[in-house]
């Protein structure tokens, strides 16, 4: 009873804690929009530069932050050639598992081509002793 009861709140703590602490995305927001208001350029041709930044750093409601938005392509880029590569360590896989198959079908067919062979001999042995 003590064990469970201990049990029981030690995963309440952990999930309280859990949702307490703020998501990865909430962290990029933030982090992507400190860093654009903090950044200033010293030089003139830096300022048009900088501008161009703001713009794409802009952030949207329902969106979120460029920053935000261009971190998910590159996850969802590394998710795609992941994917690629699987695929492609499937198709060797696959390719080499029907091979074995095949290979083993061989020699099963030899096996039992033996087989008959055999039961053949001992059945001509059996006839002759019979005679």
């Amino acid at each position: 009873m003590n064990k469970t009861f201990v049990f029981l709140l030690f995963v309440i703590v952990a999930s309280v804690l859990a949702q307490d602490r703020p998501s990865r995305l909430h962290r990029e927001r933030v982090r992507s929009q400190s860093s654009g208001s903090t950044t200033e350029a010293p030089e003139e041709h830096h300022e048009e530069h900088h501008e161009e930044e703001e713009v794409k750093k802009s952030t949207d409601k329902v969106m979120g932050s460029m920053d935000t938005l261009s971190a998910l392509a590159r996850v969802q880029r590394d998710q795609a050639e992941t994917f690629r590569l699987w695929a492609s360590q499937f198709e060797v896989f696959k390719n080499n598992v029907m091979k074995f198959m095949e290979q083993t079908t061989d020699v099963l067919q030899k096996q039992d081509k033996k087989i008959k062979t055999l039961q053949r001999v001992v059945r001509k042995i059996a006839s002759d002793i019979d005679e």
